[in-house]
Parts: structure tokens; C-alpha cells; sequence
């Protein structure tokens, strides 16, 4: 079993910045331990940024590091406060999460407009509707959960049958490099926010478009017949599919199709599905452990930093996918367990100065403290390492109580693109505390 130790012990303090990270995957206090250390490395390195760096941003988009990217970051600092119990960083991660949303509320400021995607809008939208399933600090104007339905609107919006008969476009913009490209994270991201706003609200508009969206992937070509889940393809040509394959795609479809298989009350499509996309990533398994490697780039040393992320995405999505689809539990609990193991002890000091490796298989022979370039990699072992807690989720949030689910106002059929304040859908209601809804969908999946 999965179940962590909840056992009172002293942890040790780290011998110096030569000491890698002591994991005790078993044991609540020594996870805890390690992902404080973690997530207090990435404040201290947000905190440090320049003056004229903005709220939500570690460094200016692009360089290093891409927009999209900090949303995700500021998602899984949402998970640590909840996950943990400790909420000491509560009030950065919000006024992060403030900040980005621009001026229409619905994550496309205008400062970004150079970078500004699909998959980027979606990693914050997520971010925020985790912070309202985690009934965390809520914005200084309406919930976290309005903010989620107005991009999820946006997206709608863009969804294009005229090029390869459905889709996202990765760029937003034309004029941006990519427009031509349909991305796998934007579809992936869309399919989550989907189906977690349908076991969020009930409304049944959000989980037929998650249904359409993942027949769409399937028909396209980006999930294959196997459940492989590949990396896009272009509009000029739709039937040339880019085959690589990375791991937070995969993680992020199978968490999706989890929460479908729990909304539909244990289908036994969706049921098939989780169980072949779960097979489907033993491709990410380094040399025949349990232990995820981002195949298409690790080995030869070439991932860029956004790639670099992947895993600590995936982990998260894994996690979840466990809660909502127990039968899936076990084999997901080993990768979890096998892989937090690995990151952690490639994880050396603490602060600003921590540095982590890339791989979690072997040790890292390069390694980029997370001053200099090292964000993506202790990320990543954040989310791996928090994502063991997952199980004792309900314990954490068992005093949050169920709201009022009813939705006031339905959500459009079409959609908007441009997300101005006044796109239909934007309940006031907030739905379900996110452990309410997991409790009640773990205790529905046991008896199935």
C-alpha cells in the first residue's frame, strides 16, 4: 500500500550544501520536510528577481524561461500550501496568480503578447482552478473558478474545424511563430480543464467538450491506436504528425480521462482508456525502473527548460488520476514513489543555491543551481516529491465544506476568443471544495 506514515520523528537538518536530499518516501514528516525545502527554494529565487521583473514572473518571458511555465510553477505552490499545511508563501503565490490575470481577468495580459499560447493561458487557467478546488485565498474581485470558465470560454473560442477538423492552435496570435502548429499540451490542457469544471459544476456542456476534444485527439492522430500520445502536427498538413512523445502530455490526458471515468460513474470506455494511457507510459520509464524519464530529449542532454518541467507536470496529473481512479492506483503509486526517490537525491543544498538534477535515474554529472537556469528541475522534484501526499489529501482538506454546485448561467456552445469581461458563463457560484469533490469521487470509485 500507498499509505504514508504519519509518524512523529526529528528530521535531520541537510549537512551542508553537499548533501543530497534525504527521502523517506513512507514517511508524511520526511516528505513534507523535503518539499519545504523545495518550495521555499523557489520563493527565495522568486523573491530575488529583479525590480523590474512583475508579480508572477521569475524572469523576463523567454529568458530563460516562458510564461507558460510560471503558471504551472504557481499551480504546484498552490497544491504545497494544501498538500503540506503549510501556507506561509499563500500570499505570494496569490498575488502572483492576481497579477497575470490582466486586465480582462482571463490570463492574457497584455505584457505577454509576444509569447502569449494556448498552452500558457491553460497552464494558468489550471493553476487557478486548483486554487478554487483548494478553496485557497481567493482573488480581490470574484473566484478562482470564474476566472477558469472564462478561459475555458476563450479556448471555445479558438476551437478550429476549419484546419484538420478540430483543435487548438498552439499561438494565439498569427503573427506569432507556431500558428500553424496544433500542440498536444494545448490539447491536453484543454481536456483537463474540461472534465475538472465538469466534476467541478455538474454542468454537462463542460464534459462534452471534453468528450469532443479527446475524440478529436484520437481522430487526429495525436493519440494513437496504442494511447501513445504524440507532440502535434501542422495545418499545412494534417496527416504528418509529429511522433515525439513527452511525458507531461501523457500525464495531463491521463488525469482527464480519470476524472471522466469518475464523473461517468465508472464507464467502461473512459476505464479502458485510463488503463491503456497508463500502459502507454511505460515508454517514459528509465532502464527498466519505475522511475519517469523524458525520453525524447534526456538522454542526450538537449531538453530546453520548458521540457525540462515536464515531469513535475506529469507527476501531479498522476497523482490526481490515482485519487479519482483507484484501479489505477497502484502502478501510478510505484512511479510516484520510485521517481521522488530519484529526484530527491539529486537534489543538493537549499535556498537559492539548491541545485537539482535533471535526471532522477542516475546521477547528474552537469547540474544548474536554481540561480542559474535551475528553475525547471527543482520544480519538478517539488511536484514529484509533493505528489506522494496526494493520498492523505482528504485528511488535509476534510474540514472544507461542500457549496452549492448550481450553475446560474450555462456555459456558451461557441465560445469567445477574445475573453473580455463580459464573456457568458462567469458564474458566481464557486461549486464543489476540491475535497469534497475527491472525497466523494474516491468513495463512489471504491464501491464501483
Amino acid at each position: 500500500m500507498f499509505a504514508l506514515k504519519c509518524v512523529s520523528l526529528l528530521i535531520p537538518l541537510l549537512a551542508g550544501s553537499a548533501s543530497a536530499l534525504d527521502l523517506d518516501v513512507k514517511s508524511s514528516d520526511s516528505v513534507k520536510f523535503v518539499a519545504k525545502t523545495l518550495a521555499s527554494a523557489l520563493i527565495d529565487e522568486y523573491k530575488g528577481r529583479s525590480d523590474d521583473i512583475p508579480p508572477g514572473l521569475f524572469s523576463d518571458s523567454g529568458d530563460p524561461y516562458y510564461w507558460s511555465q510560471f503558471g504551472a510553477v504557481w499551480g504546484g505552490l498552490v497544491e504545497y500550501s494544501k498538500l503540506t499545511g503549510d501556507s506561509q508563501f499563500d500570499d505570494v503565490v496569490a498575488e502572483a496568480l492576481e497579477f497575470q490575470l490582466g486586465s480582462d481577468r482571463n490570463y492574457m495580459p497584455v505584457n505577454q503578447t509576444r509569447t502569449l499560447d494556448n498552452e500558457g493561458q491553460s497552464n494558468w487557467a489550471l493553476a487557478a482552478l486548483t486554487a478554487s478546488e483548494t478553496s485557497f485565498k481567493k482573488p480581490k474581485e470574484g473566484e478562482w473558478l470564474d476566472v477558469a470558465k472564462v478561459v475555458f470560454e476563450n479556448l471555445v473560442g479558438r476551437w478550429d474545424e476549419k484546419t484538420c477538423d478540430g483543435g487548438l492552435r498552439w499561438q494565439i496570435f498569427s503573427f506569432n511563430n507556431g500558428y500553424t502548429f496544433k500542440d498536444i499540451n494545448s490539447a491536453a490542457n484543454f481536456f483537463l480543464l474540461s472534465s475538472r469544471l465538469a466534476l467541478a459544476t455538474g454542468n454537462e456542456t463542460y464534459s462534452n467538450w471534453a468528450e469532443k476534444s479527446f475524440k478529436w485527439a484520437q481522430s487526429s492522430g495525436l493519440i494513437s491506436e496504442k494511447f501513445y500520445v504524440f507532440a502535434g502536427l501542422d495545418v499545412e498538413n494534417c496527416e504528418s504528425i509529429n511522433r515525439i512523445q513527452f511525458t507531461a502530455p501523457w500525464g495531463v490526458f491521463t488525469e482527464g480521462a480519470a476524472v471522466m471515468y469518475n464523473l461517468t460513474n465508472g464507464n467502461e470506455t473512459w476505464k479502458n482508456t485510463v488503463s491503456k494511457l497508463v500502459e502507454a507510459g511505460d515508454i517514459f520509464k528509465a532502464n527498466e525502473t519505475s522511475i519517469l524519464s523524458e525520453v525524447a530529449c534526456e538522454s542526450r542532454n538537449v531538453c530546453g527548460n520548458d521540457q525540462k518541467s515536464f515531469k513535475g507536470i506529469a507527476s501531479r496529473s498522476l497523482a490526481r488520476a490515482a485519487l479519482v481512479a483507484p484501479f489505477v492506483a497502484e502502478p501510478l503509486h510505484e512511479i510516484l514513489e520510485a521517481s521522488a526517490k530519484g529526484a530527491a537525491s539529486n537534489c543538493k543544498g537549499e535556498g537559492k543555491d539548491i541545485a537539482c538534477g535533471f535526471k532522477w535515474f542516475e546521477a547528474n554529472s552537469d547540474v544548474n543551481s536554481l540561480g542559474d537556469e535551475g528553475l525547471s528541475e527543482v520544480q519538478s522534484a517539488l511536484e514529484v516529491v509533493q505528489a506522494l501526499l496526494y493520498p492523505e489529501a482528504q485528511g488535509v482538506l476534510s474540514n472544507a465544506t461542500e457549496k452549492n454546485s448550481t450553475e446560474k448561467q450555462e456555459p456558451s456552445k461557441t465560445g469567445t476568443a477574445t475573453g473580455s469581461s463580459e464573456t457568458p458563463g462567469a458564474a458566481s457560484t464557486t461549486g464543489m471544495a476540491w475535497s469534497a469533490v475527491l472525497f466523494a469521487a474516491v468513495l463512489a470509485a471504491s464501491q464501483l
